[in-house]
């Protein structure tokens, strides 16, 4: 079987930690080359990971069977449906699209065009958080997601959407069936930032919360989901404590697991090449993530 012909759009912070240190050590495909409009940090980078650099997006859609998206929120409209129009799979930062609006639209282009969307919720495949989904359904899960210092520079509703679609997303894949928004809050700051968020929803199993607080004194991720005779919680997506019984047991990873890896990243990206190769559905395609973002987006208002 031919290997599928990989490109990237978009070179910033995200692309260059996560990404490209995975795309490049890949045997499973071939790393054709990527696509950034900052002509200086293109070619650098391309030239250091020795792959093409590309001087517009058509033209890399014209070479590639697939593509990374990693460019701004506020291009990926344009850039993922001009790649889906002209027959190119695409794996795409969350959130889908700058607006709800935008994201259905994604979607449907990708139905009309029989491409696949994949949207990089990489939380779904980190391996810890796989462990709790397995042991589910759970009465009880509680999400949080704390920042240290995280007050400066955007609007609660940037952040929402950038960083706590996260939480959102991930308790929507640990619980089962549909989640009901039951309470709320929302506190921002005099600049309109978020200062603190925190949310009671309900699934057919029991009652879930998530959490964020944007200046805690240090940055936390944890979670705690609770069912009959087990309570498991995961501490920075890389350990698994499970108690129950009387017992309690501990599982975290090995020294050779890099930290791509725990925090699901290479997961995702196997997952997405695997379903462009052999024509699989995908866990978190576009329609997942157009649902994820209307919850968060219908959450501005609960302040």
């Amino acid at each position: 079987m031919r290997k599928p012909k990989i490109g990237v759009v978009g070179l910033g912070g995200i692309a260059q930690k996560a990404y490209l240190p995975i795309l490049t050590n890949s045997t499973s495909f071939e790393l054709i080359g990527a696509f950034s409009p900052t002509v200086a940090k293109r070619e650098a980078i391309c030239r250091a990971y020795r792959m093409e650099s590309f001087s517009g997006l058509l033209e890399l859609a014209s070479s590639v069977d697939a593509a990374f998206v990693h460019s701004a929120t506020d291009t990926h409209y344009d850039v993922v449906s001009t790649l889906l129009t002209h027959g190119v799979d695409v794996y795409v930062d969350k959130p889908l699209a700058a607006t709800v609006e935008d994201a259905s639209r994604l979607v449907d282009i990708a139905d009309q065009n029989k491409r696949k969307l994949m949207v990089g919720f990489n939380r779904r495949f980190a391996p810890m958080y796989q462990h709790v989904k397995q042991a589910g359904p759970f009465h009880m899960i509680d999400f949080v997601k704390h920042r240290g210092n995280g007050l400066r520079g955007h609007d609660y509703q940037f952040t929402l959407l950038d960083d706590y679609l996260h939480v959102v997303d991930t308790l929507r894949y640990l619980s089962s069936g549909t989640l009901r928004l039951v309470t709320g809050q929302l506190e921002t700051t005099q600049t309109n930032g978020l200062h603190f968020a925190r949310h009671v929803w309900q699934d057919d199993h029991g009652l879930h919360t998530t959490a964020m607080h944007r200046k805690a004194g240090v940055n936390h991720e944890g979670v705690v989901a609770v069912t009959d005779d087990l309570r498991l919680t995961v501490e920075e997506m890389v350990t698994l404590h499970r108690h129950g019984n009387g017992t309690h047991t501990t599982e975290t990873f090995g020294s050779w697991d890099t930290l791509l890896t725990q925090r699901g990243f290479q997961g995702a990206i196997d997952h997405f090449i695997e379903a462009v190769t052999d024509d699989t559905p995908i866990l978190t395609d576009g329609r997942e993530g157009l649902i994820t973002q209307q919850m968060v987006t219908d959450l501005f208002s609960s302040r």
